[in-house]
């Protein structure tokens, strides 16, 4: 009983690390695709946090198989590589002992998941169906920011110059009415303040020292202007918060297995109907069949030799009345028999795919015990532990698995093979490659590529004059020139060090990456239906820039941590420490570094990553198409067509322009207005049918009046053609279109930021990411610095393990609350540095708190 608590103890610490990790990749993947449609509905920041912990359900059932299989190399990897299975079988246990808990606790976890699988999971599924649902047919708040045009409300359009979001006092108040009903006006106020009614049904606007100015739609030439010292509207609220709802539908991933197998019930007792139905009609059609018939074996039938006889009138007059109706009669049977065989089809599909949801919830939990059986004599035969050997040899299972179930579903729920074999065949093919292992390790065979460099070898008689050229050893050497450059730079330690991180970053990068495009690939299977082979290549290796940013931060704190984990481990930091090397010393060329990277993840967030994102865009918008002819280049002059209709656009903060219609081509702006505001007030009011702009003579009212108001009087002027002094950009500037905010640069971003001011659109969204553009390269600094830290103090102390976990949980909350608290932001729940930068600043001070206390 010792040997069998050592040896689950020692499983543990590295299930818990595996889990965190893929619950982190699957988290990382989901904020990818759930965050920006969160976003845009302006939702209260605790139903986002209650999205995601929804979706911890599927993620834990997916990542708990895949954490016992990483976990089970890294343990029983670390054993072997530390001689202590050698020490256990010298003392008469076979492995079959050794891996007795192991499979007794896996089988226990196969259970639960089994149970999770079928009463918890469809809840929580259907719970998140629902909200996502709701989330979806939320529109978006009428959010006050100020310097930016509300259109949310129906015929109201309003902008605020300065809002106080806690007393709700507003300056700089300006509302643009096109009610049908009545006139149209526009009022502009120094002052107000806004509630909400008592049922939370309108907003109340209380207005002070303003003006209000309306115009007859019956006759045009009627004007009003009327001064006020108060005065309140009434606007019909559109955003009451998010209404909840309980549909009673269920998806076949919402239903238990009970639920589904009595569907399947129902629906082959449907299936029974039919075929009654479809017997049915086959008589039905029969007698119509043989009634046809029956005309040409009457009595007064013809025989070859009777062409010219009357009989022949008399039968043809006989057939030609009852033809069409016996015909027509048989179309109808024949369309009925069709929808039958549609019905049955359908029923028969619904089947397959219940079917294979009841054999997957048992054959993922299954994968628990499948995955001891291969990871147990792997990590023996392989003799080397730690999370990179376990990921590495990990990642090649959790391929195959997703593939054959991938492979399998699809192939169920098309009814191409059967849901038993389209589940289970992943598990069956690992269960024989588990046998297989299982009789190698019994065999005490080593696992090692020595056959490669057999194959590769010098005496090698097909690649051995291959091995011994130089152009064999030119990677090498290239290779080695930035190692032997930087030992020149640096000196000796430095550059050791800086080595040993490198192949750390490198093989974790390579690692994650996989899961990464795994799980999206999982995750977004119904998106490459449409795609080839070659497509989906491209996709991610469009995709490998952002991904690499993405989980970069994760990567560099690992390997910052196994670093400076194997010096400690084999005494090397003791070592140093006794040659008068302080931990400042021997982790500043980590920290230095970790300022580069942060440089570099800058430059590619710049230049590499927005280009890739765009290319990434058209290649998912083409999937399913038939590929274009090359076009040649448009000719000169010829420009995108850019259409509005009810278009707002600024000028300058005071100055805003409404085009009723704006094209660019052909070039048109009908039903022009210019509005110059004063603080209380209008200025000036322009008003034509049409604008003209010419690269010559800028903007033109063209047959229009301009009214002009002062304190005691309002000033009315014609014109053919007026010259606009206010506004200088021409037509496409106006309605420019730019890329989304992923395949913009920093600087491209802050030029749309100000051009979508001066068309009075909502730009917290941009501002939070342009501030997060500055803010996510330097977390791969912080991460280094945590690294160092946390890990340097395993050298002075003992609970490494327990420091390490500590590590990884503050990385995955650094990166989770980062990007909540960008979201907050964009929502405006959160000011936007704050939002971008909180997390930084608060990890960046631990970080320093530790790395302190580790130097002393």
């Amino acid at each position: 009983m010792l040997l069998y608590r050592y040896v689950i103890k020692e499983h543990i610490f590295p299930f818990l690390a595996s889990l965190c990790v893929i619950v982190f990749l699957f988290v990382m993947q989901q904020a990818i695709l759930l965050l920006d449609r969160i976003v845009s509905k302006n939702v209260d920041p605790f139903v986002v946090l209650e999205v995601f912990l929804i979706q911890l359900g599927w993620i834990l059932a997916l990542a708990i198989p895949m954490a016992i299989l990483c976990a089970t190399l890294m343990t029983f990897g670390r054993m072997a590589a530390d001689n202590e299975i050698t020490a256990i079988k010298a003392s008469g246990r076979s492995m079959h002992t050794l891996m007795i808990p192991v499979v007794s606790a896996s089988f226990v976890l196969m259970v639960s998941l089994a149970f999770f699988h079928d009463l918890i999971l469809p809840e929580a599924n259907h719970h998140a169906a629902n909200l996502l649902g709701d989330i979806s047919r939320k529109r978006p708040a009428a959010f006050i920011e100020p310097g930016v045009l509300i259109r949310d409300f129906p015929n109201y359009t309003m902008q605020v110059e300065e809002v106080n979001a806690r007393s709700g006092a507003l300056k700089g108040i300006r509302i643009l009415s096109n009610d049908p009903n009545q006139d149209p006006s526009v009022t502009a106020a120094a002052s107000g303040s806004i509630s909400m009614s008592a049922d939370e049904q309108y907003l109340q606007l209380f207005l002070y020292d303003g003006e209000t100015h309306s115009r007859s739609r019956a006759n045009k030439k009627e004007y009003l202007v009327a001064r006020f010292a108060k005065q309140v509207f009434y606007i019909k609220n559109i955003d009451t918060g998010l209404e909840r709802t309980k549909s009673a539908y269920r998806s076949d991933r919402e239903k238990t297995n009970a639920m589904m197998l009595q569907d399947v019930k129902e629906l082959r007792a449907s299936t029974d109907e039919i075929f009654l139905q479809f017997t049915s009609s086959l008589d039905s059609i029969r007698e119509f069949i043989l009634r046809a018939d029956s005309l040409s074996l009457s009595d007064t039938a013809l025989s070859v030799s009777s062409y010219e006889t009357a009989a022949f009138d008399d039968w043809s007059k006989r057939f030609r009345r009852n033809s069409h109706r016996i015909v027509n009669q048989v179309k109808i049977e024949q369309n009925t028999t069709e929808r039958v065989i549609r019905r049955k089809e359908t029923n028969d599909t619904q089947i397959a795919q219940y079917m294979v949801e009841v054999h997957k919830k048992f054959a993922i939990p299954a994968a628990c015990v499948i995955f001891i059986l291969i990871g147990a004599p792997l990590g023996i035969m392989a003799k080397r532990g730690g999370l990179a050997v376990g990921a590495s040899y990990s990642v090649f299972f959790f391929i195959i698995y997703w593939a054959f179930l991938i492979t399998g579903e699809n192939l169920g729920d098309k009814m191409i093979v059967s849901p038993f074999v389209g589940m289970w065949s992943g598990n069956i093919f690992l269960i024989l490659c588990g046998v297989i292992l299982t009789i190698l390790m019994l065999r005490e065979t080593t696992f090692n590529f020595g056959f490669i460099k057999n194959i590769f070898g010098k005496n090698n008689r097909v690649f051995g004059v291959l091995t011994r050229s130089w152009l064999w050893k030119l990677p090498g050497v290239l290779f080695k020139l930035p190692y032997i450059f930087l030992r020149v730079l640096i000196k000796r330690l430095p550059t050791y060090l800086i080595g040993i991180f490198t192949g750390y970053t490198i093989g974790l990068l390579l690692a994650i990456i996989v899961i990464f495009v795994t799980v999206d690939y999982v995750g977004n299977l119904k998106k490459f239906e449409q795609a080839n082979y070659t497509q989906i290549a491209l996709f991610y290796y469009y995709y490998l820039p952002w991904i690499t940013q993405t989980v970069l931060p994760i990567v560099l704190l690992l390997s910052s941590m196994f670093t400076l984990g194997r010096l400690s481990k084999s005494s090397e930091i003791t070592a140093m420490k006794a040659a008068g090397i302080n931990i400042k010393q021997l982790t500043s060329p980590l920290l230095l570094l970790g300022l580069l990277i942060s440089l570099g993840s800058f430059y590619g967030g710049e230049q590499i990553i927005p280009k890739a994102n765009e290319q990434r865009r058209e290649l998912q918008a083409s999937f399913g198409k038939k590929p274009q002819p090359a076009q040649t280049e448009a000719p000169q002059g010829s420009a995108i067509r850019e259409y509005r209709k009810n278009f707002f656009y600024f000028a300058d903060p005071q100055t805003m322009y409404l085009y009723d219609e704006f094209c660019t081509n052909p070039q048109y702006a009908r039903g022009v207005k210019r509005y110059t505001f004063k603080k209380d007030g209008l200025v000036e009011f322009i008003e034509a049918p049409e604008a003209v702009y010419s690269d010559s003579g800028g903007w033109q009212f063209v047959n229009g009046q301009v009214r002009t108001f002062s304190d005691s009087a309002i000033y009315v002027e014609n014109f053919t053609l007026l010259a606009d002094t206010k506004l200088s950009d021409p037509p496409p500037q106006l309605v420019k279109r730019v890329r989304s905010k992923e395949e913009m640069s920093y600087w491209e971003l802050s030029t749309y930021i100000e051009a979508a001011k001066k068309r009075g659109e909502p730009v917290n969204k941009f501002m939070a990411e342009l501030e997060f553009k500055l803010a996510l390269p330097f977390m791969n600094f912080i991460v280094i610095l945590l690294g160092a830290a946390i890990t340097a103090r395993t050298s002075r102390r003992g609970g490494g393990p327990a420091l390490f976990g500590i590590g990884l949980l503050m990385t995955f909350a650094y990166w989770i609350l980062s990007r909540f608290t960008l979201v907050f932001a964009q929502n405006g729940h959160l000011p936007i540095v704050v939002g971008a930068w909180s997390c930084n600043v608060i990890f960046l001070f631990i970080g320093l708190v530790l790395y302190r206390k580790a130097a002393h």
